[in-house]
């Protein structure tokens, strides 16, 4: 899974990747040489291990959906991704890559992520509608509230 920010992947890489870690197969959502999917979600959802960048979106995406990660950090202007790449290791959440793999490094690879438990719900609990729910109905209840950063 690959965002609109640009990457540094380009269509042999993936290619090259998917053809290694036979007999697993891929789909490609974003970057070179990808279809557009209208509802990426069920893809996600249906995945054994999701393959993406350390975008906050695309985290969030796999952290929603529950589903074992590799998370390999794309060069942006900040190093915003591989922040995110590390705590990602840190916090055993995701297998992180530095670097694109080899060819030959992806069977293991996927394997291992696969067979890794991730807790997602350290980071994405689930429960974000019914603070949210609880927030504005406390609003709702008294407008000249200004507790919009109290706990839920």
């Amino acid at each position: 899974m690959l965002g609109g920010g640009g990457t540094d992947l380009n269509a042999t890489q993936l290619q090259e990747a998917a053809r290694a870690a036979s007999p697993w197969t891929w789909t490609l959502l974003g970057g070179p040489g990808a279809d557009w999917i209208e509802d990426p979600w069920p893809v996600l959802c249906g995945a054994d291990v999701v393959v993406t960048h350390a975008g906050q979106n695309a985290i969030a995406e796999c952290a929603a959906a529950r589903v074992p990660t590799v998370a390999i950090p794309q060069e942006r202007p900040h190093g915003e991704q591989h922040a995110t790449a590390r705590a990602l290791e840190r916090a055993g959440l995701a297998t992180v890559r530095d670097t694109w793999p080899e060819p030959q490094e992806w069977p293991g690879l996927l394997a291992r992520a696969a067979a890794h438990k991730s807790h997602w719900e350290l980071w994405s609990p689930g429960d974000g509608a019914q603070k949210a729910a609880r927030l504005l109905s406390r609003l709702a209840l008294n407008p000249l509230e200004r507790t919009a950063c109290a706990p839920l």
